[in-house]
């Protein structure tokens, strides 16, 4: 059973305690305590109030932070008290549906790296609050350049990215970088500048997990569906916007309603990872590298 010391008892404790006492009643997790900067309790809802300079990392596998604003600032506290990184988590992964601790706890550990055609990757690190193990944050390639880059993945990656020409960011109103790797092209459409550009992308390859890939695309082009479907890797999936028998093609039910045709289907992969459309359980795909409908089945 893991122990848990919760982090902040300010505004946002309320919404999520009631979600991080059920993991509690589970089995799963045992919370040791509560504390934070203010001083107001010695305990509050049965648990005690441990002063922040009398937490002892020994006595505690995780901290969860209940703090929306204040979150990156806890983070340094809890670190500079000697907590990894890794032990420290968000509060509002024990919202997400079906939320399974010993599953996430273990996605944590595996330090998955996402492969993405676009933002999918990061808006699916960002809904689990993990940290960025893949250099593919904010930014998309063509459907040709991705499958190509795919074919040789190390190859590509161990290349300098070398600027070509800025594109225009309609939705964002500004011009990005666009960079080679040799014949592919990256579209950075959420970077301002090439010195951002080139220090988040060689800082995440540095972190890039070679022994836990996970690769995700979208397509609605079937013949690039099969291309990648035949591509050798053990945890891929690839959105569309049709109903395929090939393994790795994943079909969104929702995209049978009439209302949802209204939607460009880009959006839709993407927020889905985000839980505004409803249809898998993001952890365990991540997990088992194959699409999951348990959300709708």
């Amino acid at each position: 059973m893991y122990r848990i010391l919760v982090w902040g008892c300010g505004l946002y404790y309320d919404k999520y305690i009631n979600s991080i006492r059920y993991q509690e009643i589970k089995g799963n997790i045992k919370i040791v305590g509560l504390t934070g900067k203010d001083k107001l309790y010695s305990r509050l809802d049965g648990y005690p109030f441990i002063d922040i300079n009398d937490i002892e990392c020994s006595n505690v596998d995780y901290v969860v932070v209940t703090s929306e604003e204040h979150y990156a600032e806890i983070n340094m506290e809890a670190r500079a008290l000697g907590f990894r990184e890794e032990e420290i988590i968000s509060a509002k992964v024990f919202c997400l549906p079906s939320f399974r601790f010993e599953d996430y706890i273990r996605l944590l550990k595996s330090k998955v790296s996402i492969i993405a055609n676009n933002c999918w990757g990061g808006t699916a690190y960002h809904t689990l609050g993990m940290r960025f193990y893949s250099p593919f944050i904010n930014m998309f390639e063509n459907d040709q350049d991705y499958l190509r880059m795919l074919g040789n993945l190390r190859y590509y990656l161990g290349l300098k990215l070398r600027y070509v020409r800025s594109d225009y960011n309609g939705l964002l109103k500004r011009e990005y970088p666009v960079c080679r790797l040799d014949d592919v092209e990256l579209h950075f459409n959420h970077y301002v500048d090439m010195e951002e550009v080139e220090k988040k992308w060689y800082e995440r390859i540095e972190r890039l997990n070679w022994n836990n890939i996970f690769v995700m695309m979208f397509t609605e082009d079937r013949d690039i569906l099969e291309i990648f479907d035949k591509l050798d890797y053990p945890k891929k999936v690839c959105f569309v916007p049709f109903e395929s028998p090939l393994h790795s093609a994943v079909f969104m039910r929702i995209l049978r309603c009439e209302e949802m045709k209204k939607v460009p289907f880009w959006k839709v992969v993407n927020q889905s990872a985000s839980g505004h459309f409803h249809d898998y359980d993001l952890i365990k795909l991540l997990l088992e590298g194959k699409i999951n409908h348990d959300r709708l089945f």
